[in-house]
């Protein structure tokens, strides 16, 4: 018993140290890592330019992988959500199949229960009960149940787009707001220097703009949700997957304000994003119109949303027809056939009284128009009804 302590007693102090430094290597490490530092701390002594702009640079590319990452992201969810659509406009058009075959079927059935008592009556056998239709496949009420599971389905997925745009957004805060603070700190080591202000200037303006410009407060700072909703979000699902940027832009603009903006004579705005006098009563000025001279919320006629929507679409820079009105905009298009209508060109009504975008097509393949007319109360969705004319916008040639 007494050996095995003392052998114990004897391994104890190898065990312990085992993994210990040499004494000599922890010195030499710690007058290396002093010695470090000294350099670095003499470096913005008397060079205070070039360190800002070494740290300057370290911020950008910091900047640049945090918006890389962020992009990656945001392009992930979307495949996602443009994934998670298509399956959910899959299963619509098989519900539609469904019904469309089940009316087939009860018509069917119909008919042969009426021939079937005809031809009792006329060879006068005896009566046997007609055979029944077929059972329908789903009710009137679980109809409606299932659109109303699809949209809260939607609604769900364009919520989790928004959220990780939000995220995104704040991450790319977060990195403007670290870019602000090297900026900063090299402002001030250049002022203590005394110069060179203009080269960190030229230096760190790239990294700044591209911060300003990836911030959320571009992005998602506004009061109101430029986005269509409700029947308008089903409508714009079902763009085309092939249709131009341009176009897309110029119809999702114009879903946007459904149900949003109100009917006025005479209206117009060349504003981006929302015009904060949409909903103001406001006094009619424009002669011809029958509210002239009233007070109603202030909206847009006709020409003044198409306008609109082609200003939002190009950032700007584009104004159809130059703010005249629905035969100005005639003017600036090329007349087209009826089956060539993309979503995006106009439609007239007969002597260009009413304009209206092309916003795709139903579940029936039937053309669907998004219009401000004063008939609907501001900006609506419909059918072609009362437009005889199609006009493609000289516009699109000039963007591809």
């Amino acid at each position: 018993m007494r050996d095995v302590k003392t052998r114990a007693v004897m391994e104890q102090p190898k065990t312990r140290q085992q993994n210990v430094i040499p004494r000599t290597a922890v010195r030499i490490l710690q007058r290396h890592y002093a010695q470090q530092k000294q350099e670095r701390q003499t470096q913005r002594q008397r060079q205070p330019v070039e360190y800002a702009t070494t740290q300057v640079q370290q911020g950008g590319l910091d900047a640049v992988r945090l918006t890389f990452h962020a992009t990656r992201q945001l392009q992930r969810k979307y495949v996602l959500h443009k994934y998670r659509a298509q399956k959910v406009r899959q299963r619509r058009e098989t519900t539609a199949a469904q019904v469309r075959q089940r009316d087939m079927w009860q018509s069917t059935g119909q008919t042969y229960a009426a021939q079937t008592a005809t031809a009792q009556r006329t060879a006068a056998i005896p009566r046997q009960a007609a055979q029944k239709p077929p059972a329908p496949t789903m009710t009137t009420a679980q109809q409606r149940a299932k659109q109303h599971t699809h949209r809260a389905a939607q609604r769900q997925m364009l919520q989790q787009t928004k959220a990780a745009a939000r995220k995104a957004g704040q991450r790319l805060e977060q990195m403007a707001q670290a870019v602000g603070k090297t900026v900063r700190a090299g402002i001030e080591a250049i002022a203590a220097a005394g110069g060179g202000v203009v080269l960190f200037l030229l230096l760190a303006l790239p990294v700044v703009a591209i911060a300003v410009a990836l911030s959320p407060a571009g992005i998602l700072a506004d009061s109101h949700t430029m986005e269509p909703t409700g029947e308008a979000m089903e409508v714009w699902e079902r763009l085309p997957d092939d249709l131009s940027m341009e176009r897309r832009m110029v119809v999702t603009y114009a879903l946007a304000l459904v149900d949003k903006v109100d009917y006025f004579w005479g209206g117009k705005s060349l504003v981006l994003g929302w015009d904060e006098r949409w909903g103001e009563l406001t006094e009619v000025t424009a002669e011809g119109g029958d509210s002239t001279g009233t007070e109603q919320p202030y909206g847009l006629d006709c020409s003044g949303f198409v306008d609109w929507a082609f200003y939002n679409a190009s950032g700007g820079e584009y104004v159809i027809g130059q703010g005249g009105g629905a035969m100005e905009q005639h003017a600036d298009c090329v007349d087209i056939e009826w089956d060539e209508v993309q979503p995006g060109d106009l439609l007239f009504y007969p002597e260009d009284e009413h304009v209206g975008i092309a916003a795709g097509r139903d579940w029936l393949g039937r053309l669907l128009v998004v219009h401000c007319a004063s008939g609907t109360g501001g900006v609506a969705i419909s059918h072609r009804t009362g437009f005889e004319t199609a006009a493609r916008p000289v516009w699109y040639e000039k963007e591809s």
